[in-house]
């Protein structure tokens, strides 16, 4: 502790005081509310420690006093029983109204607490909306917005899941990166004319439509879809758009990962004089049919390859993504796929570049599994003939309750049993040499892993969120070290 530095307890609160100022340093997070003094043995209170609020879960409301320099943001957001912040009327750069922070002169809204309830009007006199301000609001409904609105700060309205409807008013020219992703209640999205990106969706599982001012100059909507102005490239289709997507004769580009989320697509069907596209019993080709670009994640039944496909596209198999309760507070920590309802794939018999066994999808000499479609369930045996799963090979199976791998395999790619959520058990043969990143993150019923091998390399993050998994290999081996740095329970395999 420096000189003339020194703790006092007030209560049930501990200062730091120095020449200077104070800092509170720790209290014992009982209270439900807690107002701090403007200065303690005459010393200003100008700050908060990093750490004190760690644990903290009852404080709903907050109020800091005048000569508070640095507002602790990122850690208020971390007690997530906050439903007020209050600040003195006195301080120089900020204000508070009905619980929520503003700068002095209300034209940014800076923050609103994340156990926020009742219904939220935004003051007509904002003009932006910091960065997080409403970030993981889990519980707001309604959020009206100023209609002298400007900008939307990143990741502002990010996770805010029971939010069903946002009005962005026409002088918005700005929306952050992630501003509104995980918002998974959002039904529909009108877009302004000075919007002229594509905003990120991703995980907006409720949302129908986008619709978009006719007189903007970048983007425009079919059907609720969002397009360019000229409807050139697809960016975005919402993923609870039911039915079937009619691409637009203009269309010869679809942006990555628009298709992706669309899990109640039953079909996707291109004009006969598109340039770029083609299509067949719902199902996406590029326009000489040599290519399968997407299988839409309500196709039902059986995929049939014709002869003329040499290329599947990676993210030809657009997923369901639903969210899985992870950690033992019931929070929701990740989103992970649920699946599809394609429940084979057969290839034409002349195909030259794939072939099929047990409605799985192989290169043609059958040395690689390349996908097994998501609607599959019970048991499966991958042939003896094949030495690599193909990344993703398995992804999002989550009907699949047992997997049988060949002795000869030698490479598990990247993410290949994502999701594999009936998976209890997994025996991987001595001949693999390498278990790709992420291979099997969110198998959340994982309980025992054989890794027969002791040169067996698995890659960064291959069972993260397998909660219950307990690792098996020989002494000595890569994954044994794996498991310590990893923190995994590890038990010692013998051999007879």
């Amino acid at each position: 502790m420096a000189q003339n530095e020194h703790t006092v307890r007030i209560r049930d609160l501990v200062y730091r005081v120095t020449e200077t100022d104070a800092v509170l340093m720790h209290w014992n997070k009982t209270r439900a509310t807690l107002e701090l003094p403007n200065a303690v043995e005459g010393k200003p209170v100008r700050d908060i420690d990093p750490e004190g609020f760690d644990g903290c879960d009852r404080l709903r409301d907050l109020s800091l006093p005048a000569e508070m320099e640095h507002l602790p943001l990122p850690e208020l957001r971390q007690i997530k029983s906050l439903e007020a912040i209050r600040i003195s009327p006195y301080h120089r750069d900020f204000c508070s109204c009905d619980g929520i922070l503003y700068n002095k002169d209300q034209s940014e809204l800076v923050d609103c607490p994340p156990a926020r309830k009742a219904p939220v009007t935004i003051p007509e006199t904002v003009r932006s909306i910091r960065k997080t301000a409403f970030l993981d609001c889990t519980e707001l409904t309604e959020i009206s917005l100023p209609p002298s609105l400007e900008v939307i700060g990143d990741r502002a309205f990010a996770g805010c899941r029971r939010l069903r409807r946002l009005d962005l008013p026409d002088t918005l020219y700005h929306i952050g990166k992630h501003a509104l992703t995980r918002c998974r209640n959002l039904i529909s999205l009108h877009l302004p004319p000075q919007i002229e990106e594509p905003p990120a969706l991703w995980g907006c599982k409720a949302l129908r439509k986008i619709t978009v001012a006719p007189d903007n100059p970048a983007l425009c909507s079919r059907d609720g879809v969002l397009y360019s102005a000229d409807c050139k490239t697809l960016f975005f289709c919402p993923d609870a758009k039911e039915g079937v997507l009619h691409l637009p004769a203009e269309t010869d580009e679809i942006a990555p990962g628009a298709l992706s989320g669309c899990g109640l697509l039953t079909g996707i069907f291109a004009e006969p004089d598109s340039p770029c596209f083609s299509s067949s019993a719902g199902i996406l080709y590029n326009s000489g049919g040599t290519e399968l670009l997407c299988v839409p994640a309500a196709y039902s039944g059986t995929l049939q390859i014709p002869k003329t496909v040499t290329t599947v596209r990676p993210e030809a198999f657009p997923l369901r993504m639903l969210p899985i309760l992870l950690s033992e507070n019931g929070s929701t920590s990740h989103f992970w796929i649920e699946g599809s309802a394609l429940e084979a794939i057969v290839t034409d018999p002349e195909n030259s570049r794939f072939s099929d066994a047990d409605g799985m999808l192989f290169n043609k000499e059958q040395t690689v599994l390349l996908r097994c479609p998501p609607g599959k369930s019970g048991a499966v045996t991958v042939p003896e003939t094949v030495t690599q799963i193909s990344d993703e090979a398995f992804r999002g199976c989550s009907s699949l309750s047992d997997i049988r791998l060949p002795s000869g395999l030698a490479e598990i790619g990247r993410s290949a049993f994502e999701g594999c959520f009936q998976l209890t058990h997994i025996v991987i043969p001595e001949s693999v040499q390498e278990i790709g990143e992420n291979a099997f993150v969110g198998c959340v019923r994982l309980e025992h892993a054989f890794i027969r091998g002791r040169d067996t390399v698995p890659g960064k993050l291959a069972f993260d969120c397998c909660d219950k998994l307990l690792l098996h290999a020989p002494h000595g081996s890569r994954t044994a070290d794996y498991a310590q740095e990893e923190q995994i329970p590890f038990q010692e395999m013998t051999f007879q």
